[in-house]
């Protein structure tokens, strides 16, 4: 089964990998260019049967969700309906660790190979340093559960732009615990390097004006320009 580059569904490791290699896009178009080391040719391999396993595990997990709605007469046919999605909902959980594992793996090894991803600080927007302020006190990544939009919040409730998220994570400066499913809501921290960002130690103040040099005590008066007499 073929899956497009852009219907890749959101995974746990999504954040990890964009870190380390930048937009998953260009690694999948690349990959599929043959542009990639083995190394990252075996990343972009795991991580897009994971994105297929997750699709097989939100769509059973849909099909269970209205089953059990309440919409549905409860009879012999519904029960035998639901217990034939959790068997196939449990068996999707099972490919989708598999493939997690797979891609962890695949992660590390890429990981000890690449040479740590340094952004310049002019990288970084008035916007994206707004949203970095926001995060300071934490936050949240969710996935709605039937829209599949993702969103982020801070712990105060407000909203931050999503692309400015990414730019940060991509950057280092933020990290989400995906240990967490997306669905539940991860939790968002700064980094140290991005907290260091926030301090401005990345921006460099205005330089003042030089001020006129003082005259030292004593020194005679500057003589006035004389006047030409006619």
């Amino acid at each position: 089964m073929t899956t497009s580059t852009g219907a890749l569904a959101r995974t746990a490791l999504d954040g990890p990998i964009e870190q380390l290699l930048g937009p998953l896009l260009d690694l999948h178009h690349d990959h599929k260019t043959g542009l990639l080391d083995p190394e990252r040719a075996a990343l972009a391999a795991a991580h897009r049967d994971l994105a297929t396993a997750e699709s097989a595990l939100t769509y059973h997990r849909n099909v269970l969700m209205r089953l059990a709605s309440g919409t549905l007469p409860v009879d012999t046919a519904l029960l035998d309906r639901i217990r034939r999605t959790v068997n196939d909902l449990t068996h999707a959980t099972s490919l989708r660790d598999t493939q997690q594992a797979r891609t962890t793996t695949a992660l590390e090894r890429v990981q000890a190979t690449a040479a740590p991803r340094v952004p310049a600080a002019t990288e970084l927007s008035a916007h994206d340093y707004a949203a970095l302020l926001a995060l300071a006190a934490g936050g949240t990544v969710r996935e709605h559960l039937l829209t599949h939009r993702v969103s982020v919040r801070t712990t105060q409730g407000r909203t931050v732009d999503l692309p400015a998220f990414q730019r940060l994570e991509q950057h280092g400066l933020v990290a989400r615990d995906t240990s967490r499913d997306l669905t539940v809501g991860q939790p968002v921290i700064l980094t140290g390097t991005g907290r260091t960002a926030l301090l401005g130690s990345n921006r460099k103040a205005p330089t003042p004006a030089a001020a006129a040099p003082a005259r030292p005590a004593g020194a005679w008066p500057t003589a006035a320009p004389a006047s030409r007499s006619h």
